[in-house]
C-alpha cells in the first residue's frame, strides 16, 4: 500500500514517508533477527518483547527525527507570525492586517481581531492548501525576489516593501492561486465558516485573554482574504486563466462561494 501511495519525489510529505520508513525497517530488522534466533516463528509474546527491546534505542529515531524536528520548526516559527522575515506569510497576512487590533481596525473592543489569530489562521493555511504547495510557492516567491533585486535594491528586504513585491504580477498570481485553493473548502458555506470557528478558537495560544473568534470576525475575514479572487473572477480573461489552473467545475464553485461571503458582508453591513 505504501508503494502504491507513495508521495512525489523531495516533497513535504516525501520526506516524512522515508524518515518514518526507516524507523519501520529497523523495526523489521529486529523481528527478523528475533524470528532467526526462535526458528523462524515469533509468539505474541516475542513480538511485544522485541518491540520493548527496540523502545530501548534511542538512536534508532535520530534520522526521523530530525526531519520532523526541521520542519517542525519552519511551521514553528510562521504559527508565531515571524512574517517580518517570511515573504510568502508576510503576504498572506498582508490580506487581511488592516482588521488586526493596533491598525486600521482599532483595539479588540472596537472588532478588531487580535495578533493571537495568527497561529490558527496558518494552521487553517496549512490544512486547506497543503504543506507541499505552500513550500513550492514559498521557494518560488524567494526566487522571484531574488531574482528581481539588486543587493542594494530595497526589495531585498520585504519589510520594507510589501506594496511592490505584491503587486509582482508572478508574487500576486501565486498568493491568488494560495486564497483560491483554500475558498474552495467553503463549498458548503455556512458548515465550513462554523467549522472555521470552532478551529480557530480551539488553536488561540494562551495568554490570549477571553477574545473569542466571533462570526462577525470571521465574515470580515473572509471577505478580505477572497477579494482578490473576487476580482479575477469579474474579469472574464482572468477568470478563465482561472478555469485553466482549477476547472471550469472548481471555478463555479469559487462564485458560487464568493457570492456568499458577499451577501453575508452586505447584511453585516447593514445591520451595523
Amino acid at each position: 500500500m505504501i508503494a502504491v501511495n507513495k508521495p512525489p519525489r523531495d516533497s513535504f510529505k516525501q520526506r516524512h514517508h522515508v524518515a518514518a520508513f526507516s524507523v519501520l525497517e529497523h523495526f523489521a530488522q529486529g523481528l527478523v533477527h528475533h524470528a532467526r534466533d526462535h526458528g523462524g516463528v515469533l509468539t505474541e509474546e516475542q513480538i511485544l518483547k522485541a518491540v520493548d527491546g527496540l523502545r530501548d534505542q534511542e538512536n534508532l529515531f535520530d534520522g526521523a527525527w530530525s526531519v520532523l524536528e526541521s520542519d517542525m520548526e519552519s511551521i514553528k516559527a510562521r504559527e508565531k507570525a515571524a512574517v517580518r522575515h517570511d515573504p510568502f506569510g508576510r503576504l498572506l497576512v498582508s490580506r487581511f492586517e488592516y482588521l488586526l487590533e493596533g491598525g486600521e481596525a482599532g483595539d479588540l473592543e472596537h472588532g478588531a481581531l487580535s495578533r493571537s489569530i495568527l497561529q490558527p489562521f496558518f494552521k487553517v493555511i496549512r490544512m486547506m492548501v497543503g504543506m507541499d504547495m505552500l513550500q513550492e510557492i514559498d521557494g518560488e516567491i524567494h526566487a522571484i525576489i531574488e531574482a528581481h533585486a539588486d543587493e542594494d535594491d530595497e526589495l531585498r528586504d520585504p519589510t520594507e516593501y510589501w506594496d511592490h513585491l505584491a503587486k509582482e504580477p508572478a508574487v500576486a498570481l501565486r498568493i491568488n492561486l494560495v486564497f483560491a485553493r483554500m475558498a474552495l473548502h467553503f463549498k458548503d458555506y455556512e458548515h465550513r465558516k462554523k467549522w472555521l470557528m470552532q478551529l480557530v478558537n480551539d488553536n488561540l495560544p494562551s495568554g490570549s485573554g477571553n477574545w473569542t473568534f466571533t462570526e462577525t470576525h470571521c465574515i470580515l475575514m473572509l471577505h478580505a482574504l477572497f477579494r482578490d479572487v473576487r476580482k479575477t473572477l469579474a474579469v472574464p480573461e482572468h477568470s478563465a486563466e482561472l478555469v485553466a489552473k482549477l476547472g471550469s467545475e472548481n471555478v463555479a464553485t469559487l462564485r458560487t462561494v464568493v457570492k456568499a461571503i458577499d451577501n453575508d458582508y452586505a447584511a453585516l453591513k447593514k445591520a451595523g
